[in-house]
């Protein structure tokens, strides 16, 4: 309904409902990011990430950061992209922030069969999930919790920071649930993890923009 209310409100032949469908489902076709959670000296969570399109100039002119309310209320903030309604980088001040990171079995022709026929059956679009959860949750814990079970219709990477020491992690997803899991752990010297598009935990996994940022926030310390 969301959908067809942007359709309905921008009132141009050029945007069909069709279009606006696809449009929406821009991360189930193709998506490449790194976004990293790093725990400062003093404690500080620190949260980035970028979203990697093919045709970033266009992306440039579509993209504002929205604030959401609820009953004039504050929830969270977002950067989003113009006819899209799910979110990919959220965050809820005073709680928690969020990413999203395409993961590498989206990229190929069966992958995305998968991702299309659990959207045709009913299961939420992983961006939806996010926004669900930042919508929903008020603490890191219970958008961890949300972001580690609740089914998705596609794979992917969700990376959460909180404002508390070591509350960073990158919950690696399956569609019914965690293929693994990395948390920040201070006291084992894991002070930081990175998330591009691969499963880092496989041999070989973190290689390209991984191994660069890992190599770079290694040399920061």
């Amino acid at each position: 309904m969301e959908i067809k209310g942007i359709v309905e409100a921008i009132d141009d032949p050029s945007l069909t409902l069709s279009k606006a469908i696809l449009i929406n489902s821009l991360y189930e076709l193709q998506a490449w990011c790194t976004s990293i959670v790093a725990q400062q000296a003093d404690g500080t969570i620190v949260h980035s990430r970028n979203l990697d399109f093919d045709f970033a100039n266009y992306m440039r002119n579509i993209t504002y950061r929205a604030v959401f309310t609820k009953n004039g209320e504050y929830v969270y903030d977002a950067v989003m992209f113009a006819g899209t309604i799910g979110v990919y980088t959220g965050m809820k001040a005073n709680a928690f922030s969020l990413s999203e990171n395409q993961r590498w079995p989206n990229s190929n022709i069966l992958g995305l069969v998968e991702n299309l026929f659990m959207m045709a059956i009913g299961y939420e679009e992983i961006s939806w999930i996010t926004r669900d959860a930042l919508m929903n949750c008020d603490t890191y814990d219970c958008a961890y919790k949300y972001l580690e079970k609740t089914p998705v219709n596609s794979l992917g990477y969700f990376i959460l920071a909180g404002t508390e020491p070591d509350q960073g992690a990158v919950i690696s997803r399956n569609r019914y649930g965690a293929a693994h899991i990395e948390t920040l752990n201070n006291a084992t010297g894991q002070w930081f993890v990175v998330q591009t598009n691969n499963d880092h935990w496989e041999d070989h996994g973190c290689y390209n923009r991984c191994a660069a940022a890992t190599e770079h926030l290694k040399s920061i310390g």
